[in-house]
């Protein structure tokens, strides 16, 4: 398959298109962390945040925003209004364990801490060890935004085992992906022995007759999706900002690998751009956090039990 390498000099050299672009008033997370020490929440939300644009220098001031301006903590706050406790961990979009970035204060964690700590959750909440002693492992909520979402497709794809309960993708973007991560992924070398490499997460993949990437596969082991894709159009502004005119947007709809929308659900947010959908009061997360709320009701209706081992769809069509 054909890596797409491609510079996207225009969108690289405006600082208006990326998530995470301009200075943030920084919160502190209220969610309770991830911690592998205690009992098991009922539910573990896993954010992967996406690109800065200029005048920061991506990957290396990439930043976990969406634990700093509150949307985590808004998506934990619905589920936990459902009387089902919440752990969260939230990262950066990189391929290194840590770095330090211009944008925020502290340590930024990558994709190499993300699979770290998820070892440790499945060897303390998910292995047949834990099982037997009677641990009940927790629904596992994937929130992606830009990059972020195709960091967490590939994580889904490449760790079957995990049952996901919930994936949210927030205007999920290829753009830059091998240029920003694949010298970094070729030389940390995090891929998993016989699964797809990390640098080839937005290769073009043919399913049910077109063209789709990597960000826009619902695996079989995911449950639930929710996607928002930002607005096309010039238009006025959500309480979420933004800007006027939206310089970049995802346009393909999610899909199974069969083909099927089975379980998806997309919105797509006419007044706000790419990184506006990824504000806690903008209309794209408020339709996030109502349908969340909603799932999280069945879930705690069913006293927080995992889901159900799904039936796996048809075997995919060959790409």
């Amino acid at each position: 398959m054909a890596r797409p390498r491609f510079l996207y000099p225009l969108f690289l050299t405006l600082p208006l298109l990326l998530g995470g672009c301009a200075p943030e008033l920084l919160r502190p997370t209220q969610t309770m962390a991830l911690d592998t020490t205690g009992p098991a929440p009922d539910v573990l939300v896993i954010a992967v945040s996406g690109r800065c644009g200029p005048p920061c220098q991506a990957p290396y001031d990439n930043w976990d925003y969406l634990s700093a301006r509150g949307t985590v903590d808004a998506l934990a706050q619905v589920v936990g209004a459902q009387g089902l406790r919440v752990e969260a961990a939230g990262y950066a979009s990189g391929a290194p364990l840590s770095w330090t970035s211009r944008k925020a204060p502290g340590q930024q964690r990558g994709y190499a801490a993300l699979l770290r700590d998820m070892t440790a959750v499945q060897a303390a909440w998910f292995s047949p060890e834990s099982r037997a002693a009677g641990v009940r492992p927790p629904r596992l909520v994937l929130l992606g935004h830009s990059q972020g979402s195709v960091w967490l497709h590939h994580f889904a794809q490449t760790h079957p085992e995990l049952p996901v309960a919930l994936q949210i993708d927030l205007d999920g973007i290829c753009i830059a992906w091998y240029l920003d991560h694949g010298p970094e992924l070729a030389a940390a070398r995090l891929d998993r022995p016989g699964q797809p490499r990390a640098a080839d997460a937005c290769d073009l993949r043919r399913v049910s007759g077109r063209q789709v990437r990597g960000k826009d596969l619902v695996w079989d082991n995911v449950e639930r999706d929710l996607e928002v894709q930002s607005k096309r159009l010039p238009s006025g502004l959500s309480a979420g900002g933004g800007l006027f005119v939206n310089y970049l947007f995802e346009l393909t709809p999610n899909i199974r690998p069969s083909g099927s929308s089975a379980g998806i659900e997309r919105f797509v947010s006419v007044r706000e751009d790419h990184s506006a959908v990824s504000f806690p009061g903008s209309d794209a997360m408020g339709w996030v956090l109502r349908r969340t709320a909603s799932i999280a009701a069945g879930w705690k209706a069913t006293d927080g039990a995992p889901p159900a081992p799904t039936t796996p769809p048809p075997a995919p069509a060959s790409p």
